[in-house]
């Protein structure tokens, strides 16, 4: 029986900087735990979540490292919401954005003793409907994703990602313009 809970929500910004990962896993923890979600939705989850804000935190360094002489730094948004039934979350971080040509253009290495069941993934992993890659509201489809989205894929049940363009708000390439990505991810709670 899933606890009458009331829904949590989180939303800060912070400097990108590896020290907070803890922090927010802790907070996600205590939230996840306040819920009344069982220690195995809470692993899967944390899992997401920790690799979602690692990278999140690592572009937007990087960004940040490719432009001292300006002497701005961006920070990271990361957004949550619990309740009984349902995890949701937002993470926006500002660095070179999802590079989706090297995504989409990815091929099973042929010299590789694994590529015929590296030729099974790649066909099947786009089938998967539970990620969705939009540029400008339009749905792109993804074979070759790397391993920080399949662990996400994994554990989530939907994951959409968004790029931001300084010109166009969601841009249609990874360009000198993007700034950033929105990541999005959801799940049921399977466990009782």
């Amino acid at each position: 029986m899933i606890p009458n809970r009331q829904e949590i929500g989180f939303l800060d910004s912070y400097r990108a900087d590896t020290s907070i990962i803890p922090q927010v896993i802790d907070q996600l923890i205590g939230d996840l735990r306040k819920s009344g979600y069982p220690q195995e939705d809470i692993d899967e989850i944390v899992l997401s979540m920790d690799e979602s804000v690692t990278n999140a935190v690592q572009e937007t360094l990087n960004k940040n490292l490719a432009r001292p002489h300006k002497g701005e730094t961006r920070d990271i948004t990361i957004r949550y919401t619990i309740n009984p039934v349902e995890f949701d979350a937002t993470i926006i971080d500002h660095g070179k954005g999802l590079d989706l040509f090297n995504i989409l253009h990815s091929v099973p290495d042929k010299e590789s003793r694994s590529y015929h069941d590296q030729i099974l993934i790649y066909a099947t992993e786009s089938e998967r409907n539970k990620i969705k890659v939009r540029i400008n509201g339009e749905e792109v489809p993804l074979k070759g994703i790397g391993a920080g989205l399949k662990i996400i894929l994994h554990f989530m049940d939907a994951v959409t990602i968004d790029l931001i363009d300084k010109e166009k708000v969601l841009s249609s390439s990874v360009s000198e313009h993007t700034d950033g990505t929105i990541l999005n991810m959801k799940r049921k709670r399977r466990y009782q």
